[in-house]
């Protein structure tokens, strides 16, 4: 399943210099909250990597292998995520099953792989792109673009969020 939400939203010029108590963070866009789409956290022992289960996996190996080998589960209970830059304001990634070895492109495409304009409202350092928890089946992506008011101490922000909600038996696929 996969959802798009946009919010445009006003912010006082303060919020980009990181003084905004606004948060941008994903975590209950419309309702959607982690803690209702549960996956049980796998313990088992660790599949071998797939390398044929999806071109990504060729393409970007080492990433991705070595994301498995610090084996962290990230996302869905048994995930492990590899995320890297592809370019300016730029992100991509992939997924890796610890119980299958089966590996997966992030929800990411052209559409919201780019961020151009937006700052972090807390100045931190935190990529807040993409918002997934291990024992979640809920995977949050979100693009941004903000610009100055002419003649004015506010700034236009136009926020989407991109909710995916991992399924084992397909890959959520966007809108």
């Amino acid at each position: 399943m996969s959802v798009k939400i946009a919010l445009t939203t006003l912010l006082p010029v303060l919020s980009l210099l990181g003084l905004s108590t606004l948060s941008s963070h994903a975590e209950t866009v419309a309702g959607y909250r982690f803690e209702n789409y549960p996956a049980p956290l796998y313990i088992g022992k660790p599949a071998k990597l797939n390398y044929k289960s999806d071109p990504i996996a060729k393409l970007f190996k080492t990433r991705i292998t070595e994301a498995y080998q610090q084996g962290e589960i990230g996302f869905g209970g048994n995930f492990v995520v590899a995320m890297w830059g592809c370019g300016t304001g730029c992100i991509s990634g992939a997924m890796a099953d610890k119980r299958t070895g089966r590996v997966y492109p992030l929800p990411i495409n052209e559409e919201n792989a780019y961020d151009f304009g937006c700052w972090s409202v807390d100045d931190s350092d935190e990529d807040e792109r993409v918002s997934f928890y291990p024992n979640s089946r809920l995977l949050i992506t979100r693009t941004c673009e903000q610009a100055p008011i002419e003649n004015s101490n506010t700034a236009k922000r136009h926020v989407t969020y991109y909710v995916n909600v991992w399924n084992v038996d397909f890959l959520p696929s966007l809108k």
